[in-house]
């Protein structure tokens, strides 16, 4: 009983629902996975969490904060800049449409994930780590980057390489905000956001599904991930956590 109730034993677990779940639903369906089904196994997935948070790891969500909104927009201003550098060029794709099924995916993406790899495991190593911010941050950013091995089932390895390294450097804006501002909507809504762009484009997600293996954009990935995490070690070093799951 100590096994399961050990909090390094949680974050296992609790990184191991999204490759369990999908894996299930990759057994039991058999057609070719398109976005719908991935975005119906994403809410597969937080349904799931959400359940074995209630019953399991028992980690207090934050989804929404109303107190020092300016603050929290200052604090979320690095990953903000971020995103729209990456976001907006999309928009000049010859392609480049809205749509709205987009949307719905991409958000269902990003509750899920955040909260999963902020919402619980955030709350988790802030234990394991005794309040260390920073360690938990980089905890919780690297299994949110290891996760996206899972793709390697239809993408190929260039493409997943730099591809895990990012969500590694995302992980860290995003878990430097959730710890920060205590509020989870931000990060599902950057998530979203930072997602969305360049699937309205069907040219841009074909070009990336033939991405090969490349030094330089790893070279990339690691100097953007270097930038993300001196980001968060300044605006972690005097920042004194509170009890998250109170």
């Amino acid at each position: 009983m100590r096994f399961i109730k050990n909090n390094i034993t949680k974050v296992i677990l609790a990184s191991l629902i999204f490759p369990i779940v999908l894996s299930v639903m990759g057994l039991i369906v058999s057609k070719k996975v398109t976005s719908m089904w991935q975005a119906l196994g994403d809410l597969i997935v937080f349904l799931v969490a959400y359940l074995l948070n209630q019953f399991y790891f028992k980690q207090k969500i934050h989804w929404f904060n109303q107190r020092n909104i300016l603050r929290q927009l200052l604090t979320s201003l690095p990953a903000i800049i971020i995103v729209a550098f990456l976001d907006l060029p999309m928009i000049g794709v010859s392609d480049f449409k809205i749509r709205f099924t987009v949307i719905a995916i991409c958000l269902l993406v990003g509750l899920a994930e955040e909260f999963v790899f902020r919402g619980i495991l955030i709350g988790l190593f802030l234990k394991i780590t005794k309040n260390n911010s920073l360690g938990t941050v980089i905890g919780s950013s690297v299994l949110f980057g290891l996760i996206h091995m899972t793709n390697l089932r239809r993408l190929p390895i260039g493409y997943v390489s730099s591809q895990v390294i990012f969500a590694i450097a995302v992980g860290v804006l995003f878990g430097t905000i959730y710890l920060k501002t205590s509020n989870l909507s931000i990060v599902i809504l950057l998530h979203a956001l930072r997602d969305m762009f360049p699937m309205f484009s069907d040219k841009t997600m074909l070009q990336a599904s033939q991405t090969t293996f490349s030094v330089i954009s790893i070279y990339g990935m690691i100097i953007f991930l270097a930038i993300t995490l001196i980001i968060a070690y300044i605006q972690l070093r005097n920042f004194k956590v509170k009890e998250i799951n109170n």
